[in-house]
């Protein structure tokens, strides 16, 4: 038996099944385009609808085809060159590697005509081809022909007006890393469209190209949309959120080590009280206080770590889906009144939630380009990890003593970027529309998964915690309440039973309640005491500022011209004027130093704490700061005291405030009067009472106050301008005498004409 040999042959009418029915839908087919633009290292598609004149235009600026590429790759059916070539010059991992990109053309119109220019080819090439043609009945492929010309011209004189102005438009805005030149790329006209372009349908395509590549290309690489020649053109980006509650950034190295990156900002750590970083749970990393306040953290998995299994099998499956990047925000869409307060989140915006209505969902990108429909809204793929589904069957809340609370897929954005290089068991269906469902794919669903619960369980851990505080604290207030409650009831008892014998006593519980309502009421005199002190040292410093503020002024001034004036006398050799300016600075930065050093010693967290001092030297500790400041007003401090010692137990920050607000009080009275000498005389004395004797010669009182001891009443002053209008806070000496007052110490004004003298007693 003899044999021969017989060819395949192709109908022309395949390419209607590789164009038309494979890529079934419109915006497919324009993707597909897309990504031919990128594999070509353009800078720049440009997309234009001219629906007027029935054509479709997209542009690049990319390497163009030489008439070699157009026949032996362009015009050749499932050429593979992108699969042995997978990396541009520009070190881009090209997208299509099927050979069937190009006859997305035919999806979208019945005729092309395509304008490309290579640095290796002399001339501008037209090609030319008829989709129609393949219609005809009988035809193989071999049969049907496209037209090939040369043509005397650039690419850009090929390219609209309209489009060419955009472009130089775009150079402007500085959108890319290099300026947009149009001497290489390719220009397509497409023609003769099948489909009715609406302005609806021309938006559905707008809306899927945001998606198109993630928002770390946008300096590599940009989309640019025009609607109609005459609109205005637009320029495509993946808009990122700064808002957001948490982020995840984690990556596989391909072989067992998983690093993920955690940043947590959900929470106001200017409302969460101190007491909560008391609790056990916030004693440990990453819970600590410090940890709040740095907001984001490195942790490192193994496959088992991760994934919580030693199982082989699973190990194995990872380990061959190859190394990938995961990114991931996490954003609540309300906020709640009772749970703010629980929780200290911070406030959230209204836009979070049409942010998330359009870019939501985790979606997939293969070398930078998005692999649909996996994210997508309208897609059944949209909740493709299924979140839903997984917290359907566990619905626990954030604050659920299990710790097992799950995200919705609404609630957050996830960018996946896998590389065909790199991930070769996670294959594209033939259709271009998402991914062979295999295996490998439902590990790799498992591991995101995995990784987003790592987050989930920080989220869930402190919300436990913070729940378990919040119902301490309620439990506080309602015993606090019942402990009033049961006060009044005994102190109405006790008036009712006035004159009787019997008065029945408080039961066992009762007193337990009335000792807990002590002690937390005491508690919070501390810290409202705490709070007082704070205040009354930040109102200190304010008005010493305000005593000295025209010489912090002056000195402000010279600091402008200080080194120039010095750096002038040098090189003018002026020598007897150095020893002179370098006094002057020594003076200023002394003065600096002492006011400096007052305002920031008084809000020091230990002089808010009680501990026991020797009164006489700590006084004379305060005086020695203050002295720079009163000798650059000119005033002398007499400071004496008897040789006695007095150790007590109080806080220095009183002390600092009564002295401070005192000789604010004189150098204020000084500079109303006309005294040769200012002196402020200091003496501290111990017999019964440790007493300060204080005085001054400035100008007193004088007829201000009927009763002089109205000084020390909140908003009194003494200090009016010339229309009699006051002028003074009226704080200094009223922070003088309530702060005696906590040590039950008697203020007597012993001088209010002669200057002014006040002795402050304090019981021993």
């Amino acid at each position: 038996m003899e044999f021969e040999e017989l060819s395949y042959k192709i109908s022309s009418r395949a390419t209607i099944l590789l164009g038309r029915e494979s890529v079934s839908k419109v915006d497919g087919a324009v993707i597909e385009l897309v990504k031919n633009t990128y594999d070509a290292d353009a800078l720049m598609c440009f997309i234009c609808f001219d629906i007027k004149h029935d054509c479709i235009y997209i542009l690049d600026n990319g390497t163009g085809m030489t008439r070699e590429t157009i026949e032996n790759y362009w015009m050749l059916i499932g050429t593979d060159n992108k699969r042995s070539e997978y990396q541009s010059k520009r070190d881009r991992i090209k997208s299509g590697e099927k050979g069937i990109g190009r006859f997305a053309l035919d999806r979208l119109g019945s005729k092309c005509e395509m304008y490309t220019k290579s640095r290796d080819s002399d001339s501008l090439i037209y090609w030319e081809t008829d989709w129609k043609k393949f219609e005809q009945t009988g035809k193989t492929l071999d049969q049907i022909n496209a037209r090939l010309g040369y043509l005397n011209s650039q690419l850009r004189d090929i390219i609209p007006k309209n489009i060419l102005s955009d472009i130089e438009d775009l150079n402007k805005k500085d959108v890319l890393n290099e300026e947009l030149l149009i001497k290489t790329g390719t220009f397509l006209k497409i023609s003769g469209l099948r489909d009715r372009w609406t302005t609806r349908e021309i938006n559905n395509i707008t809306n899927s190209m945001g998606f198109l590549i993630p928002p770390a290309e946008q300096k590599d690489y940009v989309i640019c949309i025009k609607k109609s020649l005459e609109e205005q053109y637009m320029i495509i980006e993946n808009e990122i959120s700064e808002e957001y509650d948490y982020k995840i950034n984690a990556s596989f190295d391909g072989d067992n080590k998983f690093t993920v990156t955690l940043d947590r900002n959900e929470f106001d750590l200017n409302k969460i009280p101190s007491e909560v970083f008391e609790m056990n749970e916030f004693k440990k990393f990453p819970y600590r206080y410090e940890d709040f306040k740095k907001g984001n953290f490195e942790f490192t998995f193994t496959i088992p770590q991760l994934m919580n299994t030693e199982q082989p099998q699973t190990i194995k499956y990872v380990k061959e889906l190859g190394e990938f990047k995961f990114n991931y925000t996490f954003m609540k869409l309300t906020l709640q009144e009772d749970s703010k307060e629980t929780f200290f989140y911070k406030e959230i915006s209204k836009k979070r939630r049409l942010w998330l209505d359009s870019h939501g969902g985790v979606k997939i990108y293969r070398d930078h380009f998005l692999v649909r429909p996996y994210g997508d809204p309208n897609a059944e793929a949209y909740d493709w990890l299924g979140l839903d589904a997984r917290r359907a069957t566990n619905p626990a809340a954030i604050s659920h003593q299990s710790g097992n609370w799950h995200v919705r897929n609404r609630q957050g954005q996830g960018t996946v970027l896998i590389s065909r290089v790199t991930n070769s068991c996670i294959l594209d269906k033939s259709s271009r529309e998402g991914i062979i469902e295999n295996e490998h794919f439902s590990v790799f669903r498992n591991v995101i998964k995995n990784i987003i619960a790592v987050f989930e369980r920080d989220r869930a851990y402190i919300g436990k915690a913070m729940k378990d505080y919040a119902d301490i604290t309620n439990e506080r207030e309602s015993t606090k309440q019942e402990g009033k409650e049961i006060a009044n009831k005994i102190l109405d008892e006790k008036e009712e039973a006035e004159g009787t014998v019997n008065t029945s006593p408080p039961n066992t519980e009762e007193v337990k309640k009335l000792a807990k309502t002590v002690q937390y009421l005491e508690e919070e005199r501390e810290e409202l005491i705490s709070e007082i002190k704070l205040l009354r040292s930040l109102a200190t410093n304010g008005l010493i500022t305000t005593s000295i503020v025209h010489d912090l002024k002056g000195i402000n001034a010279r600091l402008v011209n200080r080194v120039d004036t010095l750096k002038y006398v040098i090189d003018n050799q002026q020598e007897r004027m150095i020893p002179r300016h370098l006094d002057d600075l020594q003076k200023s930065d002394t003065f600096l130093k002492s006011w400096i050093t007052v305002i920031t010693n008084q809000i020091k967290k230990d002089k808010r704490k009680r501990l026991k001092h020797d009164l006489y030297q700590m006084i004379e500790d305060i005086i020695l700061v203050m002295e720079p400041i009163t000798d650059q007003k000119k005033i002398t401090i007499m400071f004496n005291a008897d040789e006695k010692q007095v150790h007590k137990k109080i806080f220095v920050t009183d002390f600092e405030s009564i002295i401070y607000n005192l000789i604010i009080n004189s150098i204020e009275a000084f500079e109303r009067s006309k005294v040769s000498e200012r002196t402020i005389s200091l003496f501290l004395t111990t017999d019964k009472d440790f007493t300060i004797h204080y005085r001054d010669n400035g100008c007193g009182l004088g007829e201000k106050f009927k009763n002089p001891y109205d000084i020390f009443k909140f908003g009194s002053t003494s200090k009016y301008d010339k229309d009699n209008e006051a002028i003074g806070t009226g704080l200094g000496m009223y922070i003088v005498a309530s702060t005696a007052r906590e040590y039950n110490a008697q203020c007597i004004i012993t001088e209010t004409n002669n200057g002014f003298g006040l002795d402050i007693k304090f019981p021993l």
